[in-house]
């Protein structure tokens, strides 16, 4: 374990909001999320180091594409994967449409998929070879293993970067957001989606919310805090952008319940909801099943209402490098 500074503003002053354990994987240990006494970034303190953390990631963390009955029905959350991805690089997408783009944690491959179709030059990196290598022979990706200050990529190279629920799992964002703004080009532009710290669900199921997932996400943004991150390490932020997760339902009210029931014995958690796929990331009902339904009639009115409120919860900043 390790102790850090906050990676905002430097401060080692901080209060602690609350004790939670690895309710997505079950995996032992108690962790502290603290809230930074000065600038009010929240993160995981003290954390797992980096020799420490991978045992923390299952085999199957990444990998939940890469099955063998092929993408035309693969269903992610009860909805079309395309549908799903669409709307995640909809910042983007409005603004640039083609180029060279890396997604920096591109694990199942569906978003570098769905911009290869769109006519895009894609690249991947993923910390693990197993996942790169399975890309590569699977979908012919070039997808590196590694991490981003090692990928051995051309300053300027690329028109986009895409990071997708990457950017809290990273000990060091404030160095990883310099390093995108090193690897775009002049015009290029980043897409960066985390979790919303100060979301609906966030304040409502506080340490069972599921985007809480300790010890792997070691920080957890708001839009004040997001933007200052990136602005703050040469990315000046275009818009921040509130939403839930697309689907047919809304993963974070549906799974943080699950967490709760779990407490209580009533359904062990985690379970199998990916159609066509083997990775664990949700206990509820088959994805077009009547309880899905009405799950998705239930979530998606609060999604939609939390929404509005400014309170979804994901985050999405589009950036440009700074001149």
């Amino acid at each position: 374990m390790e102790y850090a500074s906050c990676a905002l503003c430097g401060s080692t002053k901080n209060s602690a909001i609350y004790r939670t354990r690895d309710r997505n994987w079950n995996l032992p240990g108690e962790f502290s999320v603290v809230k930074c006494s000065v600038c009010n970034l929240v993160f995981l303190n003290p954390r797992l180091d980096l020799d420490e953390i991978g045992s923390y990631y299952p085999e199957t963390f990444s990998l939940r594409a890469h099955h063998e009955q092929g993408m035309d029905n693969l269903k992610i959350q009860g909805a079309q994967w395309e549908k799903v991805i669409s709307e995640r690089l909809a910042p983007l997408l409005n603004l640039k449409t083609s180029g060279r783009v890396l997604d920096v944690g591109c694990g199942d491959c569906l978003a570098l998929l769905y911009m290869k179709r769109l006519g895009w030059n894609v690249f991947g990196l993923e910390p693990r070879e197993n996942a790169a290598e399975l890309a590569r022979n699977k979908f012919g990706i070039d997808v590196r293993s590694g991490y981003l200050e090692s990928s051995g990529f051309e300053p300027g190279f690329f028109d986009a970067i895409t990071l997708i629920h990457v950017f809290e799992h990273v000990h060091k964002p404030d160095a990883m957001a310099r390093q995108i703004s090193q690897l775009l080009a002049p015009d290029g532009l980043a897409l960066i989606e985390t979790p919303n710290f100060d979301s609906l669900e966030s304040r409502v199921f506080r340490d069972r919310w599921v985007a809480i997932d300790a010890p792997r996400h070691l920080y957890h943004f708001t839009p004040e805090t997001l933007r200052a991150m990136l602005e703050n390490n040469n990315l000046r932020v275009l818009k921040v952008f509130h939403g839930s997760d697309p689907g047919l339902y809304k993963m974070g009210y549906s799974e943080s319940l699950r967490q709760i029931a779990s407490d209580f014995g009533i359904k062990k958690y985690p379970a199998k909801n990916v159609s066509n796929t083997d990775a664990p990331i949700s206990t509820g009902p088959k994805v077009d099943s009547p309880a899905k339904k009405i799950e998705s009639l239930l979530f998606g009115a609060t999604g939609s209402v939390a929404n509005l409120l400014k309170m979804g919860g994901r985050i999405t900043a589009v950036a440009q490098k700074k001149s």
